[in-house]
């Protein structure tokens, strides 16, 4: 009697067993069609994605477009805004401050130098030939204040002096007066 009952418990764990392989199967089988629908789902909302992932991306580099152009929109801007300065001190003359005259050349060759450089502006001729009359003006207004200084002085001296000090620099000058000149 203890083999037929030791069959009949490995007849009924094997049984155990079936049924246990046969819900595992029964379970393997639903989550392989659950992750199929769930596979299926992301690939369309992956294609429903694609173009707003697409215009994201345009916009980004719009965007950087942007950016760049408002860069050099200010670089351009901040020349106009150094011209507009030097102009006003060109129009005031050097009478009153020649140093600062003098930098104002200097900021407009400067001014002509980056237009120049740049020719791709579409105004950039109509800046140059301003600059360009600045400078003249500039020039004339220099010639008239020495003119004057030496109407007033009325002296030689004076114009080498001048000539001495623009030509070398104030800096420079004091060791002249060292040299007996």
């Amino acid at each position: 009697m203890g083999v037929p009952q030791a069959m009949q418990a490995l007849s009924e764990r094997a049984g155990f067993m079936r049924d246990s392989m046969q819900k595992s199967q029964t379970i393997t089988d639903n989550m392989v069609a659950i992750l199929g629908s769930f596979d299926h789902r992301l690939s369309a909302l992956e294609t429903a994605m694609r173009p707003t992932q697409i215009r994201t991306h345009s916009i980004r580099r719009a965007h950087e477009n942007i950016d760049k152009t408002l860069k050099a929109a200010e670089v351009i801007l901040g020349q106009f805004d150094l011209m507009r300065k030097a102009e006003a001190k060109i129009l005031r003359g050097p009478h009153e401050d020649l140093e600062s005259y003098l930098e104002a050349i200097d900021q407009l060759r400067s001014i002509v130098r980056f237009f120049s450089s740049n020719k791709s502006f579409k105004s950039s001729g109509g800046i140059l030939n301003h600059t360009n009359s600045l400078l003249a003006k500039s020039i004339s207004k220099l010639e008239d204040e020495f003119k004057q200084l030496l109407t007033i002085t009325g002296s030689f001296s004076f114009y080498i002096h001048c000539c001495i000090t623009f030509v070398l620099g104030a800096d420079n000058l004091l060791s002249l007066h060292f040299l007996g000149y």
